[in-house]
């Protein structure tokens, strides 16, 4: 099949770390897509397993252009990850994790979402949980996110920085984005894994979207840098507001910290909605104590709108009243 003239050019970011027993399976899905990437960059974090040598042969042999690289020291997967993006001069990269194995149409999918629409910055998809074995677990990764129907639409209609803000939603696994998306986010900071911060520049300062289908065999085994957790959370009340709010507090400032700190060409000032939801949540995080007080506070904050966006509207004011 001839490639469309206006087709984006695709590159496939892994990064590996003594995971030869995953590897060819992983590999062998990359070069079954129905949609070939155009390169694959490799980067080690100083296998020990046999890995390196793996990927070097596997280098030498593959029908595409391929590059691999081993890190002289350890230096951890978001870093190794960090490097990986940075060799990749294609369109769109794709991340990829060694031990996980890619359904066919994952590039041609997700290539075609980003031709079909230009604002479009990130891009994630649900997976197929699957075991050491990759038997299926029958879950998927949305399901173990418990991601709720008012998060994906939230994201789907671009408000996917509120999301974010409260607690990651994007496996880097599933996750492709345009290469100018690094032109801000680098470098990547310490205090977040690198698909939590690429997501949330993503939505801070363009598009992101999700994709309800499966793109891979997502696998849950006992060395997973990153895992899910497949046991559902268990009733047991609601998490003390107090607690809660001052903990989302904390995140949310960091997060308005770090996006400040950007330096892309042209200032970059973090969007206003972020400082909106600081003020909100830190509001809700320090409630007066005296009753009179606490209701007068709560409902001149329920006329600001910042309950309706940030919160769950007139729900969360009566909590507040009642400090509960």
């Amino acid at each position: 099949m001839m490639a469309r003239k206006d087709a984006l050019t695709c590159g496939i970011a892994l990064c590996t770390f003594n995971g030869l027993s995953y590897l060819d399976e992983q590999l062998t899905s990359l070069l079954a897509q129905d949609r070939q990437p155009d390169r694959v960059v490799i980067y080690d974090d100083g296998s020990n397993d046999g890995t390196w040598e793996f990927i070097t042969e596997w280098a030498q042999r593959a029908p595409l252009s391929v590059s691999v690289h081993q890190q002289s020291e350890r230096v951890g997967y978001v870093r190794n990850f960090e490097a990986a993006v940075q060799a990749l001069d294609t369109d769109l990269i794709f991340l990829c994790d060694q031990d996980d194995v890619w359904l066919p149409h994952k590039i041609a999918l997700m290539a075609q979402a980003f031709e079909d629409q230009p604002d479009l910055l990130l891009l994630h998809t649900n997976a197929k949980l699957v075991d050491a074995n990759a038997e299926d677990l029958g879950i998927s990764l949305f399901d173990a996110l418990e991601l709720s129907e008012l998060e994906h639409a939230a994201v789907l209609t671009g408000n996917a920085l509120q999301v974010l803000c409260r607690r990651n939603l994007v496996t880097g696994a599933t996750a492709a984005f345009r290469r100018r998306l690094l032109d801000i986010a680098l470098p990547f900071p310490a205090a977040l894994v690198h698909d939590e911060w690429l997501g949330l520049v993503a939505a801070a300062y363009g598009r992101i979207s999700l994709l309800d289908a499966a793109t891979i065999l997502y696998r849950q085994h006992a060395n997973n840098a990153l895992g899910m957790p497949l046991e559902k959370s268990k009733p047991g009340g609601l998490t003390p507001r107090g607690d809660f709010h001052a903990k989302f507090a904390v995140r949310v400032a960091e997060l308005v910290s770090l996006l400040s700190e950007l330096t892309p060409a042209g200032a970059v000032e973090p969007p206003p909605i972020l400082q909106e939801m600081k003020t909100h949540i830190e509001f809700r995080a320090n409630l007066p104590v005296e009753n009179v007080k606490r209701v007068a506070s709560v409902l001149s904050e329920w006329k600001s709108g910042r309950y309706g966006i940030f919160s769950n509207g007139f729900r969360s004011v009566l909590r507040d009243i009642a400090n509960y």
